[in-house]
């Protein structure tokens, strides 16, 4: 849970304006029907609503590892899915990747930070917690997660925008901003 009234709105709303821009794509309904496309956007949803829920308050047991095994499972799904359409050999692209690091990310979120706190993963999420408490390793991985969250919304966001002033992609939009709002909510927890 993040402290301060203020953060939690700021959060909510940028999860909020992410969530919304991959749910409602402005493709064209041929490209949407393909299940390739449509399972970043739904990722990239169920990612934005985990992140509201985690601002706001604690998760019981049963949800918090819910949600590992769904965002495990799907960072699988990505990146082994992604070599095979790609049909570049077996290393898995860029996106695949990113979906990947934001749902590790996602875990790191849900487990190891609660539990570095001493608190159960279940009864805590996103707690702040002072830097003389906090395990150094944890503080190290929370950073580099951080920092790679941020770095990785810049490939979003270049994919999105891509030539001209327009968007041309909302879901790799939303992805930016899901990125970009994860890296400051990793930090606003350290």
């Amino acid at each position: 849970m993040i402290e301060g009234l203020a953060a939690r709105w700021l959060f909510t709303a940028v999860f909020a304006v992410a969530g919304l821009g991959a749910a409602l794509p402005r493709r064209e309904r041929a490209e949407w029907g393909r299940s390739a496309d449509r399972f970043p956007a739904v990722l990239c949803v169920t990612m934005c609503a985990a992140l509201i829920a985690m601002t706001w308050r604690s998760e019981p047991a049963a949800a918090t590892w819910l949600q590992v095994a769904v965002f495990g499972c799907a960072a699988l799904r990505l990146a082994l899915a992604s070599p095979a359409r790609s049909g570049q050999g077996r290393r898995p692209g860029l996106p695949a990747l990113l979906h990947a690091l934001m749902a590790g990310a996602m875990i790191w979120m849900l487990t190891a930070m609660p539990a570095a706190a001493g608190m159960r993963p279940a009864r805590s999420a996103m707690v702040s917690m002072s830097r003389a408490a906090t395990p150094a390793a944890v503080v190290v991985v929370s950073i580099l997660l951080a920092v790679s969250c941020a770095a990785a919304s810049i490939p979003w966001l270049a994919r999105a925008v891509g030539p001209g002033p327009r968007v041309n992609d909302p879901v790799s939009a939303s992805q930016a901003v899901m990125s970009a709002g994860m890296a400051a909510m990793l930090f606003a927890t350290l």
